[in-house]
């Protein structure tokens, strides 16, 4: 089973029976209108759907994306910023929230991106974070390939997302979904 913020985040999300469960998850993201918030990963059209409710939206591609990417096709009215999660373009304390989907764990370097987010987040700034569970064989089947390939890449457990976090003083919960997927909600102290 997919969480509720993965499954909806997805391309077609608006056009599933699922829908709902969408509108349930972006009603329990507490935003003020005019927020800003960095939305990095695989994030389907969440964008368009958060530019929708009247916050600004800012979307970090990876560096190496081409003129058209399915993230400028899917969030019209979104800024696309090029850059990488361990060296992000913006400046100290420029957004509310930052909401990463399946990319932490294909960082080059997890301590360094997990400092740039917290100095690209506001003084109660909000980071939700989505990303597969190494606690799952799949996951750990495809991390040993992307290993293999010579990819850099680290995933990391559930608990090792939490320490890295809770070491830069953010407090936070995190969920495991059967052992498949985890999401950690966490808030700079």
């Amino acid at each position: 089973m997919k969480s509720a913020v993965y499954h909806n985040y997805e391309l077609n999300a608006g056009d599933s029976e699922d829908s709902d469960d969408l509108k349930n998850l972006l009603d329990t993201i507490k935003y003020d209108i005019g927020d800003k918030i960095l939305l990095v990963g695989d994030i389907g059209n969440l964008g368009k759907r958060l530019r929708m409710l009247g916050v600004n939206v800012t979307i970090l591609e990876h560096k190496d994306y081409q003129d058209v990417c399915p993230s400028l096709i899917n969030n019209e009215n979104c800024t696309v910023v090029r850059g990488a999660l361990e060296y992000m373009p913006f400046d100290d304390s420029f957004f509310d929230k930052v909401i990463v989907l399946d990319h932490f764990n294909h960082t080059c370097n997890c301590k360094k991106a997990s400092s740039e987010i917290r100095r690209v987040l506001k003084h109660k700034g909000e980071l939700i974070l989505e990303d597969r569970n190494l606690k799952n064989l799949k996951v750990k089947l495809k991390y040993l390939k992307h290993r293999l390939l010579g990819e850099h890449v680290h995933y990391n457990y559930p608990q090792e997302i939490f320490s890295l976090f809770s070491n830069l003083n953010f407090e936070g919960a995190l969920k495991e979904i059967e052992n498949e997927r985890y999401i950690y909600v966490g808030k700079i102290k």
